[in-house]
């Protein structure tokens, strides 16, 4: 193995944490492939290695994100899948990761699901990962590096369904703070779905938007943010849904 790729797509932050986390156990690391802004071809050899994470979205990869993975393609090239979520469903995000790795030439060795502040309710997984979640994420990784340097196959049965649920396009509105927004441009650049228009970050076209978060993260302001009277009526039944603590789980 000559080199460790780390691959993600993490608009809100936290999918980077656990994939910087993994990393942090290997001495190849040597490139990094961020798939908000990272969107063209890309081959791997069999000597290299990838550490791949996705967030969860409605109990799928997002579309975009998986649109951009699929042009890189491995070689028999030793995987990581890692899908991470809110403590809410991980449903079938980490079986289709997997099968999509697979399908383009990538051998994946090792899966996880893993557990993190929800994006979108900020109510729930507060402050994951957390001590007990990295213990646990750097314990997975110390296992798996020698299924690495072997190129071992991943045994164990992914939990999922196929053909996956369908996609699920959430109804709530973002919207922009005008009296707070420095016109940075920065929620501009960062957009995956290109959902606000190059001449006016106050706007965002919501039948684009994906609700991904990564406008809200980058914003200096903090002038964006969900509303509207669905994200309103959702928000407490969904974090008194979700506020039992849920554990990560790994696949060797």
């Amino acid at each position: 193995m000559s080199n460790v790729t780390k691959i993600y797509f993490s608009p809100s932050g936290t999918t980077k944490k656990v994939v910087d986390e993994i990393a942090s156990n290997f001495e190849e690391i040597k490139e990094t492939y961020d798939l908000l802004n990272f969107n063209s071809q890309k081959e791997f050899s069999p000597d290299d290695a990838v550490i791949v994470g996705m967030p969860i979205f409605a109990g799928r990869l997002p579309k975009s994100a998986r649109a951009r993975l699929e042009k890189m393609k491995g070689d028999n090239t030793p995987a990581i899948a890692v899908v991470n979520y809110g403590n809410a469903h991980v449903t079938d995000a980490l079986l289709e990761l997997v099968d999509l790795l697979n399908e383009n030439g990538f051998n994946v060795v090792a899966a996880a699901s893993t557990v993190s502040h929800h994006s979108i309710f900020n109510g729930v997984a507060v402050g994951r990962p957390d001590k007990d979640d990295l213990e646990k994420i750097n314990e997975f990784a110390k296992k798996i590096k020698g299924k690495i340097e072997t190129n071992t196959p991943l045994k164990a049965e992914i939990p999922g369904n196929r053909p996956y649920v369908d996609y699920k396009k959430l109804p709530f509105e973002i919207s922009c703070d005008e009296t707070l927004c420095a016109f940075c441009y920065d929620c501009v650049s960062v957009c995956p779905e290109k959902a606000i228009p190059d001449d006016d970050p106050i706007d965002t076209d919501l039948d684009m938007c994906s609700r991904c978060t990564a406008c809200i993260n980058i914003c200096p302001e903090d002038a964006r943010m969900f509303t509207g009277d669905a994200f309103e009526a959702k928000k407490a039944d969904f974090e008194s849904a979700n506020s039992q603590r849920k554990e990560p789980d790994f696949y060797l």
